[in-house]
């Protein structure tokens, strides 16, 4: 099989692209970068092979099969300075892709990434967070488009709050984290949303196995989306509670600190009941991860 991923050096992708070379050694893994050389230097395996973005013309003769477009621009800010870059990435560049594709006969499934932020007020419909979380899905309505026009399938994935691994932005657990060895209280907002945290790998994890039940997913609905958790919500102050036992220390956060953000979405946690029909379960425990961490850091 044939696969093509985008974002493949992102947080996710650097998780992804390894968990898939382990599971499917026979395939062929082409990835579209805006720095090719950092693609060769993490992924330097024989079955992949790394284009720049300025080179799509290349996709055709590589006859993808499915595609991951993992790429995307992610902030929670709407001002000048940051609408171009998250609109040329999120769906100018993904438009151009879409159009390359339209050659591709070969492609049977493109899964696209969203984000829990499209679900403010809950899964049930959309109601956007974000600037940012908007162009995810006003970007579906072009994949909608040429999937139409070219007849291949495509599935909308909505993941959670990723934790685990390192990431080059610090993540909740990494600010709570942090204010256990602050000389002044971190600030931070009272504290009551309710998050599912699902572990990059297990993301990672279910990316892969859409590979190994690629018949199942082909046959669902198309644009079927698909919410990626652990199924399990806890609130931020719970979270640092939790963090406190397993370290042994205490935060040192001022809670209220900050104000909450218009729109802050206040409970987020995926009803997976689709992906248990599937055959997809999270692996990963948040409360054994953070145990374990602390084990690690002693």
């Amino acid at each position: 099989m044939n696969i093509l991923v985008t974002g493949a050096t992102g947080f996710v992708g650097r998780h992804f692209i390894p968990d898939l070379v382990s599971k499917y050694p026979d395939s062929k893994i082409m990835t579209i970068n805006r720095d090719v050389k950092q693609a060769e230097k993490f992924y330097p395996y024989a079955n992949c092979i790394h284009i720049s973005v300025d080179e799509l013309d290349r996709i055709d003769f590589f006859c993808p099969t499915i595609v991951y477009h993992l790429a995307s621009f992610i902030s929670s800010r709407n001002d000048e300075e940051v609408i171009s870059k998250i609109l040329d990435a999120n769906i100018i560049w993904g438009v151009k892709l879409l159009n390359t594709l339209k050659k591709c006969s070969s492609l049977k499934l493109f899964v696209n990434i969203g984000t829990f932020a499209e679900y403010r007020m809950g899964a049930s419909e959309i109601n956007n967070a974000y600037f940012y979380s908007t162009t995810k899905t006003a970007f579906k309505q072009f994949v909608d488009y040429y999937s139409d026009l070219c007849g291949f399938k495509y599935i909308h994935i909505v993941p959670y709050t990723i934790y685990g691994g390192k990431d080059t932005q610090k993540k909740i657990i990494d600010y709570i984290y942090d204010s256990f060895f602050a000389i002044d209280p971190v600030k931070m907002t009272k504290g009551e949303q309710v998050l599912d945290f699902i572990h990059v790998k297990d993301v990672a994890s279910f990316l892969s196995f859409i590979i190994f039940e690629i018949n199942s997913f082909t046959n669902l609905p198309n644009g079927e989306v698909l919410h990626l958790g652990s199924g399990k919500g806890i609130k931020i102050r719970e979270l640092a509670c939790l963090m406190e036992k397993a370290y042994n220390q205490k935060c040192n956060i001022d809670w209220g600190g900050l104000s909450y953000r218009d729109n802050d979405i206040m409970h987020a946690v995926a009803p997976i009941g689709k992906l248990l029909k599937l055959g997809w379960n999270p692996s990963y425990n948040l409360n054994n991860e953070i145990n374990r961490n602390a084990r690690e850091r002693v």
